[in-house]
């Protein structure tokens, strides 16, 4: 495998990152046009909205690791509003896409999907590509969105949506014909789906990009998150409704680690897993786990080590007061877990790959990027953690 570093990929992941961004602001030019309306504005019978949690204006710590540069980059595409949270209740309405875009009377409802950045009308489906619409009697809860088969999306917003619908009904889930859910997913959803009481045979399954589908009565969160703000309302929601565990006694130190991954490889893990060893951290590869075992997991762990990635998502098991330290290649100085660990209560150190980096006006958040670490630093900020914790235990 080729490695993902040094100044000749630097230039070849800029070049091709410029391409993407090109043809991106092309399918903007070319976005569907389509009406839309705000929930708040729609009126009629069996329409309802449902306030789950009002707006709010967050501002983000950065990292006292991070030089100017980086101060920078970990601020790209960041918002300083959180748009509203609610449940919308409406009759007749369709979906589109494996997304789920929901329109009613032929308008895009705006809001369900906030993210800056990736607006609704560049990511909609080609009205020519959608199937007959598929009707679905009765009550429909939808939790399709874009990226929802990814650990991360599906845990703090998807999930959040679920629960939020559910405390919208009166009924809860029996009161539900139909469940919307990402077809072809990893096994974290199904499970998750088993623990929300989602019964099998009422999931609807979606892969096709052409999907269709008409509702009687249509129950649609929106996403929250927005441009990985997630609230600590969302994170306690999640630790609540994850499946039961025995109470575990905490102390454990962790370092999430996989192998045969393609993305972000961390480059000198032997070094870095024998230097955390030697201070008590056992390995842990989630994707072995089933749910219930990354719930207990976590929630006995004090420290918790691992390169950028959806594993981290686990830290919202963690208890408050824990310590998660994020390690990011260079190219790829992203907030994701420094706002994930604000809203779970845990304390977040970075530290940011040893390998050459593109100068600030060339930065990009490349995902694919490898890292090597500087293993002094890192065992010196686990050092700090973990005579933190033990003074706190004292305590």
């Amino acid at each position: 495998m080729d490695e993902r570093v040094g100044w000749r990929y630097l230039a070849a992941s800029a070049a091709g990152y410029r391409l993407e961004a090109l043809r991106s602001a092309g399918r903007g030019v070319r976005a569907v046009v389509v009406p839309g309306v705000r929930p708040r504005d729609l009126a009629g019978p069996g329409v309802r909205y449902h306030l789950v949690e009002p707006a709010r204006r967050v501002r983000l710590a950065v990292p006292a690791e991070f030089d100017v540069a980086d101060r920078w980059a970990v601020r790209q595409r960041d918002v300083g509003v959180v748009p509203e949270q609610f449940v919308a209740e409406l009759p007749g309405a369709t979906l589109t896409g494996r997304e789920g875009w929901v329109f009613h009377r032929g308008r895009l409802v705006e809001d369900l999907w906030q993210e800056a950045g990736f607006p609704a009308r560049t990511m909609l489906p080609d009205p020519r590509s959608l199937r007959p619409p598929e009707h679905l009697p009765g009550t429909t809860v939808t939790l399709l969105s874009p990226w929802s088969p990814n650990y991360y999306h599906w845990t703090v917003q998807v999930v959040p949506r679920a629960l939020a619908a559910l405390r919208a009904l009166p009924g809860g889930v029996h009161e539900v014909d139909h469940w919307l859910v990402p077809g072809r997913a990893p096994a974290f959803v199904p499970q998750w789906l088993d623990a929300l009481g989602v019964p099998p045979d009422r999931r609807v399954e979606v892969t096709d990009p052409g999907a269709h589908f008409a509702t009687d009565r249509l129950v649609a969160a929106s996403v929250p998150g927005r441009n990985r703000w997630v609230s600590p309302q969302a994170v306690d929601h999640v630790r609540a409704a994850a499946p039961a565990v025995a109470v575990p006694a905490t102390g454990r130190r962790l370092v999430v680690h996989r192998t045969g991954g393609e993305r972000r490889v961390l480059l000198n893990a032997d070094a870095v897993l024998a230097g955390l060893e030697q201070h008590g951290f056992e390995v842990v590869d989630p994707a072995t786990l089933t749910l219930a075992e990354e719930v207990e997991t976590f929630a006995a762990a004090d420290v918790v080590v691992g390169v950028h990635g959806a594993g981290l998502t686990n830290l919202v098991f963690t208890r408050p007061g824990a310590a998660v330290v994020e390690l990011t290649p260079r190219a790829l100085v992203y907030p994701t877990f420094v706002k994930l660990a604000r809203a779970a209560r845990v304390r977040h150190r970075a530290v940011v790959g040893s390998e050459p980096r593109l100068p600030w006006p060339l930065r990009f958040p490349d995902a694919r990027a490898d890292l090597v670490v500087d293993v002094p630093r890192l065992l010196d900020v686990v050092g700090e953690e973990l005579d933190r914790s033990a003074a706190g235990l004292a305590g």
